[in-house]
């Protein structure tokens, strides 16, 4: 059989089985969601991993008791936090990691009780990046809080506008310099939105992979190429809604299969 045969046998194949009417997977007591994956205790939810007792999160992994965020990664107790990595009890995060206890900052790292601030490093009782005693903070944070959202955020914006930021966002890397918001991996090549990665390549919002090209929503697979919106692959190429296959190619909607070849909806 040519190639093109083989597509197109396959595509006929796809085509003649149901498709699930949402993707929610080895997950308990999530509703009005689709593409998750391994959580408990989710409502609207979409794009999702290994996430708990949260409602109203896109394109999360590892997050639990959060409300209204997106690419937030290994986080709790999270509000209306966008590209927040390793945060707790936080509130109108962007572009932060390891933070605790603190709202409305932006591009900030390893700080604890810091509201308002912009590019801020390994510090505590700080507003609108003015160092603050602890007694004095917490005597003028809640007066803060008690503002409307929109006055803060604009504040915010004024002293963003004071500093220069670079074009990538990442941290505890080794030699994987190419990519944007890309944490603790290990020689890898043009990755994003991907943490926890060895020697891969062309990764976008794929976390825990070893020695694997071209992966799409994938997450703890290894020797694969080509995967999209799968887990625990072990050498398998184009592989799409699959989990949990070994030695098989070209798989769609599969779990638990191995050393398979062109199959469709198999467990």
């Amino acid at each position: 059989m040519t190639t093109q045969g083989f597509l197109k046998e396959l595509q006929r194949l796809i085509d003649s089985k149901p498709s699930l009417p949402s993707r929610i997977i080895n997950s308990e007591n999530c509703e009005y969601g689709d593409y998750i994956y391994n959580s408990k205790n989710l409502q609207n939810w979409f794009d999702c991993a290994n996430c708990s007792d949260s409602l109203y999160l896109y394109d999360s992994y590892m997050c639990a008791n959060c409300i209204d965020c997106d690419y937030t990664v290994e986080s709790q107790v999270c509000y209306e936090c966008v590209d927040a990595f390793k945060c707790y009890n936080c509130e109108f995060l962007e572009n932060c990691d390891y933070m605790r206890d603190s709202s409305y900052c932006y591009g900030s790292s390893n700080c604890r009780d810091v509201f308002g601030c912009v590019n801020l490093k390994n510090k505590s009782f700080c507003i609108f990046n003015r160092q603050l005693t602890e007694t004095e903070y917490k005597e003028k944070v809640d007066r803060f809080k008690s503002l409307p959202s929109e006055k803060i955020l604009k504040m915010l914006e004024e002293l963003k506008s004071r500093y220069p930021w670079t074009q990538t966002n990442e941290g505890h890397n080794e030699n994987a310099t190419y990519g944007n918001y890309i944490y603790y991996n290990n020689n890898c090549y043009v990755c994003f939105d991907a943490s926890y990665n060895e020697y891969c390549s062309y990764l976008y919002d794929s976390f825990h992979n070893k020695t694997c090209y071209d992966l799409t929503y994938s997450v703890n697979s290894e020797l694969s190429y080509q995967a999209v919106d799968s887990d625990k692959l072990f050498n398998c190429d184009f592989a799409v809604y699959s989990t949990n296959c070994q030695d098989s190619f070209f798989l769609f909607n599969c779990f638990d299969v191995k050393n398979s070849l062109g199959c469709v909806g198999l467990s």
